[in-house]
C-alpha cells in the first residue's frame, strides 16, 4: 500500500488488524526499521486502546545490545555480534538459575559501578535477570495494558526496578497482542525462529506489517551479502600470534596462511577499488590464493576446516573464561569457505574502500531472504514512497497475486507548494570541475534560508556534501537554535535533541540528510516544520554494486535504471517533502534547490520554478511565522558557534 506521508497509514492498518487478529487469536508482528518509527507505532496502539477503552498490551522489541543493563559498561562487548552477547547472556541466565534452584551457592549481586567498565571475569549470574525472575509479571501485564509505554518509557521502568528490559520484553511477548520489532528479528533466520518461539504461535498465525517497507529490499539485500573486512583478517593473524601459531595439515602454518590472505585481500583493494568499489573478476580472489599457497581448492577447504575448528575451541574457551566468546579465526574461516557458493546471478563480488576495505560478496537477489514473508497468515507492506508498487513486489517475489493499492493525498492542494531553483544543481559533473560550485549552493541557500519565515528542515543527498556546504559559509550565518544531524549519533540521543528543538520556540533549522533518521520516520506536526530545503536531488550514490544490481534488474525486468537511480531518489525526495505535512491542517512550501527536479514533476504537483520567494512566503504563511527572517549579515558575525558538538543544537 503507497499512501501519502501524514496519511494515517498506521492506524488505518492497525485498527482492522487488531480486530481481525483478536477474533482469530493471531499476534500483530510489526516490523519497523528505525526506533523512531517504533516510537510512533505503539504510541498509535496506546491511543487505539484508549479510544475504545479495551485493555491492550503492545511490546517494542530492541536487540540484546541496546537494553542490556549488565554489559553496557563493558568495553570488551562493544561491538559483539547478537550470537555472541548471546552466549554471554545464556552463561549467565544460567548460573543465576543454578542459584535460583539450590543448584550453586547464591552468589551476592556484583555492586555495579556508576560508570566506568566493569570486568567479566568478576561475575556470576546477573542481578538484573534475577530481579525479572522474582518480580510479579501479572501485575506488569496490568500496569502496561493499562498504559503502553513506549520503548524508553518501558526501559526507563526497567532501569529504576532494575530489571532486564530484554528478558521482561521476552516474558511479555506470548500475553502481546501487538509486537513491535526491526526488520532483522523477523528475517534473520535465527532470531526469527526464536522470535516466533516467544510469541508462541506458528508463522500460519502472525499477522505480518512491515512498515516504511521501501527500505526493505536493500535491507535484505545487505543481510544476505557476505563481507571480508580487511580489518577481519588482521585481527585473525594477531589472534594466533596471541595464543600461539599452529601448523595446518599438510599446508602451511596459520599465521603463514592468514598473512597471505591479509596480502590478496589488500592487493584486489589496493589495484581495483581506486573509488568506492569495483567489481572483482571471476574467481580472481580464489585464484589468488591458490597461487600463492601453492595447493587445490580440496587443499584450501581442508585448511579452512582446520582454522575454524580452531576458532570455535578458542570461542569455547573463551566462553568458559567468562570472556566474550569471539574469534576472527573462526570468522574468517566461515566467510572464506562460504565464498565459492556466492556466485552469480545472485551475487557480484566487489572489492569495497568505504565504508571500509574488504571484498564482499554483495547479494542481488532479495527473494530468498524474503520469502518467510509468504509463510505467515498475511502481510501488510506500507509506505509514503512505495511506488512503484510492481518493481517493490517483484523484488521481494511476492507474486501476481499480492494486491497493490495507492492511495491518493486527500489533504488540500493549496496548502501545500513545489518549488525548485534553476539556477544551481548538484550534479556530480559540475561540483567536480566548478571549483565556485559548492560556495553558490551555500550562498544560494542561505538567501532562501534567510526568507523563509518559519521552522525549516534542509536535507543534502549525503553527509559529504552537507559538511562542504557548512565549511563553504553557511556555517557562520545559520540564525538561532539550529540542530545538525551527524551520523554517528546514538538514535536515543538524536530521538531527545530532535524533540527539545521540535518545542523550542527559538528552534530555527534542522539539518539532515534526505533518506536519513530525520528525514524519514518523525512526524513534524502543525508549526512543528512549516518548510522543507533540498539541496539537489538525492540520488544513489553510483558505486560498482549499484551498476551490478542495474545491470541484474535491466536482465530480469528491463528497468534497471528506474529501479536502481529514480525510484530511490524519488522515494527520498518524497519521504523528506512528505515530513511537513502530517494532516489536513498542515502547510509547507518545500524548495528544491537544483534544475534537475523537473524529472519528477510527476509526483511533486504543481512544481513551479523559484522567483520572488519572499512575497510567495508572505502571501503562503501570512501571520504564521514563529521566527523573523534573519538580516543577512556579514560572515563571522553570527551569533553560532563554529563548530558545533555533533548531536548537540546550537
Amino acid at each position: 500500500m503507497h499512501a501519502p506521508t501524514g496519511s494515517g497509514k498506521t492506524v488505518a492498518v492497525l485498527a482492522p488488524l487488531l480486530e481481525h487478529a483478536e477474533r482469530e487469536d493471531h499476534r500483530i508482528l510489526y516490523l519497523v526499521r528505525t526506533h523512531s518509527q517504533e516510537v510512533q507505532i505503539l504510541q498509535e496502539a496506546r491511543t487505539i486502546a484508549h479510544r475504545l477503552e479495551h485493555p491492550l498490551l503492545a511490546i517494542g522489541l530492541q536487540g540484546r545490545a541496546r537494553r542490556c543493563f549488565l554489559l553496557e559498561s563493558v568495553s570488551e562487548v562493544k561491538g559483539a555480534t547478537a550470537e555472541e552477547h548471546g552466549k554471554l547472556c545464556a552463561d549467565r541466565k544460567r548460573a543465576t538459575e543454578r542459584a535460583f534452584r539450590g543448584e550453586a551457592p547464591a552468589q551476592p549481586a556484583p555492586e555495579l559501578p556508576e560508570g566506568g567498565e566493569i570486568d567479566l571475569t568478576d561475575l556470576d549470574g546477573c542481578p538484573y535477570y534475577a530481579r525479572t525472575l522474582q518480580t510479579d509479571l501479572e501485575a506488569i501485564v496490568d500496569r502496561f495494558s493499562a498504559k503502553l509505554p513506549a520503548p524508553h518509557e518501558f526501559e526507563a521502568y526497567c532501569r529504576e526496578e532494575n530489571l532486564c528490559a530484554y528478558e521482561l520484553a521476552k516474558k511479555l511477548v506470548p500475553r502481546s497482542r501487538i509486537v513491535t520489532a526491526p526488520y532483522a528479528f523477523f528475517f534473520h533466520p535465527h532470531i526469527r525462529r526464536a522470535l516466533l518461539q516467544w510469541m508462541g504461535v506458528e508463522p500460519s498465525r502472525v499477522d505480518l506489517v512491515i512498515d516504511e517497507a521501501h527500505n526493505l529490499p536493500q535491507q535484505l539485500r545487505e543481510l544476505s551479502s557476505v563481507s571480508l573486512p580487511q580489518e577481519s583478517v588482521r585481527r585473525a593473524r594477531a589472534e594466533v600470534d596471541e595464543r600461539g601459531d599452529f601448523q595446518l595439515p599438510d599446508g602451511p602454518s596459520a599465521s603463514r596462511f592468514l598473512d597471505l590472505v591479509g596480502a590478496a585481500v589488500e592487493e584486489l583493494i589496493h589495484a581495483l577499488a581506486r573509488d568506492d568499489d569495483a567489481i572483482l573478476p571471476p574467481s580472481v580472489f580464489e585464484d589468488a590464493l591458490l597461487t600463492a599457497l601453492g595447493g587445490t581448492s580440496h587443499r584450501l577447504d581442508t585448511w579452512l576446516g582446520a582454522l575454524a575448528t580452531w576458532g570455535e575451541n578458542l570461542r569455547e574457551e573463551r566462553r568458559r573464561e567468562r570472556r566474550l566468546p569471539r574469534s576472527w579465526v573462526h570468522t574468517v574461516a566461515l566467510t572464506l569457505l562460504s565464498w565459492p557458493q556466492l556466485e552469480p546471478p545472485g551475487y557480484v563480488k566487489v572489492a569495497t574502500r568505504l565504508p571500509r576495505p574488504a571484498l564482499e560478496a554483495y547479494a542481488l537477489d532479495a527473494t530468498a531472504a524474503a520469502r518467510p514473508v509468504l509463510d505467515c497468515h498475511l502481510s501488510v507492506h506500507l509506505s509514503g514512497t512505495l511506488t512503484p508498487l510492481a518493481e517493490y513486489r517483484d523484488a521481494l517475489g511476492l507474486g501476481a497475486d499480492a494486491r497493490g493499492i495507492e492511495v491518493a493525498s486527500h489533504f488540500p492542494p493549496e496548502n501545500r507548494r513545489f518549488l525548485y531553483d534553476p539556477t544551481v544543481t548538484t550534479r556530480f559533473e559540475e561540483l567536480r570541475t566548478d571549483p565556485r560550485a559548492i560556495a553558490r549552493l551555500a550562498d544560494r541557500l542561505v538567501e532562501v534560508l534567510q526568507t523563509l519565515p518559519v521552522k525549516t528542515a534542509v536535507f543534502f543527498p549525503s553527509f559529504e556534501l552537507m559538511h562542504k556546504v557548512l565549511e563553504a559559509g553557511l556555517q557562520s550565518q545559520l540564525p538561532g537554535n539550529v540542530f545538525i544531524e551527524y551520523n554517528k549519533i546514538p538514535m536515543g540521543d538524536l530521538w531527545r535533541s530532535v524533540e527539545g528543538w521540535k518545542k523550542d520556540p527559538e528552534g530555527t533549522i534542522l539539518i539532515g540528510v534526505a533518506g536519513g533518521r530525520l528525514s524519514e520516520g518523525i512526524d513534524y506536526p502543525d508549526e512543528e516544520l512549516e518548510a522543507v530545503v533540498l539541496v539537489g536531488i538525492p540520488y544513489p550514490r553510483p558505486t560498482a554494486k549499484r551498476e551490478a544490481l542495474r545491470r541484474y534488474l535491466d536482465a530480469t525486468s528491463g528497468k534497471g535504471w528506474q529501479y536502481t537511480m529514480e525510484a530511490p531518489a524519488q522515494r527520498a525526495i518524497l519521504q523528506a517533502t512528505g515530513r511537513m505535512i502530517r494532516s489536513e491542517h498542515d502547510r509547507g512550501i518545500a524548495i528544491i534547490l537544483d534544475r534537475r527536479a523537473t524529472s519528477f514533476a510527476s509526483v511533486l504537483p504543481g512544481l513551479e520554478p523559484l522567483k520572488n520567494l519572499a512575497e510567495v512566503t508572505r502571501a503562503f504563511y501570512g501571520r504564521r511565522a514563529r521566527w523573523s527572517a534573519t538580516p543577512s549579515r556579514e560572515p563571522g558575525t553570527s551569533g553560532a558557534t563554529d563548530a558545533p558538538a555533533p548531536g548537540h543544537n546550537r
